[in-house]
């Protein structure tokens, strides 16, 4: 016969079976709680987001992503991913999610979904594994952050950019033509040199946006030259030290008049530089080596190259070779290295770059 329990030891067993059902139920309520706020998070989500298995059958989606996809809860649900909210590479050996199953954890890329009516959305896509505590692969999380309206905004900002390089262009032309107009003998000097320092610096690997700078700046590195007398600029004769010293001017002349204006380039400071050699003897500032501009030197040396192989009012051309050996022999002295070496190249394949057309009559 088995012996009967005390009644107060069935009142404890009691109670303490009543407050684990408490603590049972009240934990019950905390995560009923906790999944409703999670629930409101992921609906509230401004990025679209998708949680799909490893057969790429929708599990679930946000209010954001129904929207997106212009799909439903309903009818996301138990569908495949890529026949709800399609792009160019899915259901393909190249699809990018097909990398979570191999073993990546996160990836992002930039892609472009399309709506059922047809409409691209571009978007960056943010996909992270879904694994079990164990780390068993459960499926994949993926957001769509739709970024159609900050592409429309680049492109207007592109479009503005453009009009705006288009106008700056239109006014670096005036001035270059002003110039010319004023010193026939050096027509066509400025647009060689541009070719020139294009040559140069395409040779150097420049980027194209900093050729765009050196391209302006060649274009008017004489615009000082508008202040300097005309009579002085077509003297045929030999210029006097005073005479000399006012073309001087003219680099100081063209950075006042260009120092105030906002170019996406030091195009002020090129100018300004042109004529500055590596061993301080230029002019106007007697500046040395790495404290004159990359561009200025490279706008030395094709202003040089140029300059001694076109007819002046004091001289003839003295021709191409002798330009040649000018910046050889004072390579490293006068005028920078990788500059020269990379003039000499660009001369060596295309030694019709000066072309030029005989000097204007008077």
């Amino acid at each position: 016969m088995h012996r009967k329990q005390p009644r107060s030891n069935i009142e404890k067993k009691i109670r303490d079976l009543e407050n684990q059902i408490k603590k049972l139920k009240k934990s019950e309520q905390a995560t009923r709680v906790e999944m409703l706020e999670l629930e409101q998070i992921f609906q509230s989500m401004t990025d679209g987001v998708i949680v799909i298995d490893t057969e790429f059958n929708v599990v679930r989606i946000n209010e954001t992503f129904s929207k997106l996809s212009g799909t439903s809860q309903q009818q996301a649900v138990g569908r495949k991913c890529y026949k709800i909210f399609p792009g160019l590479f899915c259901d393909t050996p190249s699809c990018p999610l097909k990398r979570i199953l191999s073993g990546v954890e996160r990836l992002e890329y930039e892609g472009e979904k399309h709506h059922p009516d047809g409409r691209p959305i571009p978007c960056i896509i943010t996909a992270r594994a879904l694994r079990q505590p164990n780390g068993e692969l459960l499926g994949i999380v993926v957001s769509f952050k739709d970024i159609a309206s900050l592409k429309a905004a680049q492109a207007e900002l592109q479009l503005s950019s453009d009009r705006l390089r288009k106008t700056m262009g239109g006014i670096i032309q005036a001035m270059s033509l002003t110039i010319e107009k004023r010193d026939p003998y050096t027509a066509g000097h400025q647009r060689r040199v541009t070719k020139l320092c294009r040559a140069i610096a395409t040779a150097m690997e420049f980027s194209w946006e900093q050729i765009q700078g050196f391209r302006m700046a060649a274009a008017i590195h004489d615009l000082g030259k508008i202040r300097v007398p005309a009579e002085i600029l077509s003297k045929p004769g030999h210029l006097t030290e005073n005479e000399f010293g006012i073309i001087k001017t003219h680099p100081q002349i063209g950075f006042d008049i260009l120092k105030g204006i906002e170019f996406s380039w030091p195009i002020a400071q090129i100018v300004f530089q042109h004529h500055e050699r590596l061993d301080g003897s230029g002019y106007p500032q007697g500046l040395c080596g790495q404290d004159i501009l990359l561009e200025a030197r490279i706008l030395a040396v094709a202003d040089v190259v140029e300059a001694m192989s076109s007819h002046r009012p004091y001289r003839p051309a003295l021709g191409l070779e002798k330009a040649i050996e000018e910046i050889r022999h004072q390579r490293g002295l006068l005028y920078d290295t990788d500059v020269v070496d990379a003039c000499l190249k660009v001369l060596a394949e295309n030694k019709l770059l000066l072309t030029q057309t005989p000097p204007m009559k008077k």
